[in-house]
């Protein structure tokens, strides 16, 4: 991929993606995935009320990258909301809105994280029906995704296509369920028909791994990290190895750990978009330290079952 292909990603992917969506439908579950903490307990933390002393620290500072390094590692909504804002004017003074673009390069990334070009694919809704446990579903929510919902916290800054992640794992409790992480709610079981949503964007993946190996490999994670919200949700994308903590994408990276299969690509593409986007310190640190849904979207290891768009 040439740098002239690269240099209009940032501005020009919400674009290209709107003008191939439908509209997104209301009633859409909105709960979803995000970033982490770094300790083996599993004992969820009181809320917090106030902002951290790091954030504290880097709003001082009044600097691109420590506001934007204390974003990616915020481990609390409360310091989001907090750096958000000021990350978001900072990047503007930086990086203005004028950028040249072309079409067809925003388009070339999406194909290789979903092979469907333009996102205009339908999803045969006979592929629920087929799915197998362990198989790893990714998730666009609405036209604009991460740009017209909050539903991932920090998704807009990370998530050209998919924002959300989870494995599906069969019928439990008399219902087909995903296995997932959202910030509502932490570790959990969610029924598959809030994938089946009309208006979301969905991508199905599996993996080479013997069936027998994925259930009792699954199982002994659940066991680990419970299935109640039992492990919170980890709001810090840059911390994917913690134990404390959760988000959706490190979910499933961590399970495929378990089978031998590294799902996280750190594909260069993914880097060279986010490089475009935020400069080569953030977007470096970003890429090494943090699992996407869309560098899974990419990953070799597990093949592509099926994309598109729930009718």
């Amino acid at each position: 991929m040439t740098q002239r292909l690269l240099i209009f990603l940032f501005m020009f992917a919400t674009v290209t993606v709107a003008m191939f969506q439908p509209v997104a439908a209301a009633g859409v579950d909105r709960g979803e995935d995000s970033d982490g903490s770094d300790d083996t307990s599993l004992i969820t933390d009181p809320p917090a009320t106030s902002i951290s002393a790091d954030a504290k620290a880097a709003l001082r500072s009044n600097s691109y990258e420590k506001v934007g390094l204390a974003l990616f590692s915020a481990k609390t909504q409360v310091d989001i909301d907090a750096l958000s804002p000021v990350f978001d004017s900072l990047h503007g003074r930086q990086y203005g809105s004028s950028v040249m673009f072309r079409p067809t390069a925003a388009q070339d990334v999406i194909a290789y994280i979903t092979g469907d070009k333009y996102l205009t694919g339908m999803m045969k809704m006979s592929m629920f029906t087929q799915l197998k446990k362990g198989d790893i579903l990714l998730r666009r929510t609405g036209r604009d995704g991460c740009k017209q919902w909050d539903v991932v916290p920090l998704c807009k800054y990370w998530a050209l296509v998919y924002e959300h992640s989870g494995i599906f794992y069969g019928a439990r409790n008399g219902v087909l369920s995903v296995y997932e992480a959202s910030n509502i709610g932490g570790v959990q079981f969610k029924a598959v028909t809030t994938w089946k949503t009309p208006n979301l964007y969905i991508g199905i993946q599996r993996s080479r791994i013997d069936a027998a190996t994925i259930s009792t490999k699954l199982e002994a994670f659940i066991a680990k990290y419970g299935g109640n919200g039992q492990t919170p949700y980890n709001y810090n994308l840059l911390d994917k190895n913690t134990e404390r903590a959760l988000y959706c994408s490190q979910l499933v990276w961590k399970f495929y750990q378990t089978v031998g299969v590294n799902v996280d690509s750190d594909h260069p593409f993914y880097a060279d978009w986010l490089r475009i986007g935020y400069g080569n310190t953030l977007a470096t640190y970003i890429s090494r330290n943090a699992v996407s849904p869309d560098e899974i979207g990419m990953s070799s290891n597990v093949y592509r079952m099926a994309t598109g768009w729930n009718n």
